[in-house]
């Protein structure tokens, strides 16, 4: 028979604290790619390339004349060591034209999905940008002032 005696308060306290627990949890999952909206980066040059790369246009920050984006790479076959996405924050110098990769995360399965292959968090060196490289036409696409040559 059950009891009508109601819970003593400490397993209410317990059930929300799992409740707030699982509610934390879930909003801290990443939804980065939910709401990107990548956009296709045509390449400046007729060289087939071994990837198609895409920018989320709504992660381009502007500071001064550099800008931040994320960048989506699809390789179109997998690598020897089983990366087929690349999802990666670069740093471009509009007026030096040069850039450099903040961070960097591969993945198993194309659009930045399956498991992470490996991943970078460390800021790489400034590299400057090649005519006719898909960087060049990044740099054009988010860059608002910079025409490429």
């Amino acid at each position: 028979m059950e009891s009508s005696h109601p819970k003593p308060f400490f397993i209410h306290i317990r059930e929300l604290s799992s409740l707030c627990f699982a509610l934390a949890f879930f909003c801290l999952l990443p939804l980065a790619d939910t709401h990107a909206e990548w956009l296709l980066v045509e390449p400046n040059s007729t060289t087939p390339d071994p990837f198609v790369v895409f920018v989320d246009s709504e992660s381009i920050a502007q500071k001064r004349d550099r800008m931040t984006v994320r960048v989506l790479v699809n390789m179109r076959q997998r690598t020897d060591d089983g990366v087929a996405s690349v999802i990666a924050v670069d740093e471009y110098d509009c007026r030096a034209e040069r850039m450099r990769t903040h961070s960097m995360t591969s993945y198993a399965e194309i659009n930045g999905k399956g498991a992470v292959v490996r991943e970078f968090k460390t800021i790489g060196e400034w590299v400057k940008i090649g005519i006719g490289k898909i960087n060049e036409a990044v740099l054009d696409s988010v860059c608002p002032d910079y025409e490429s040559k």
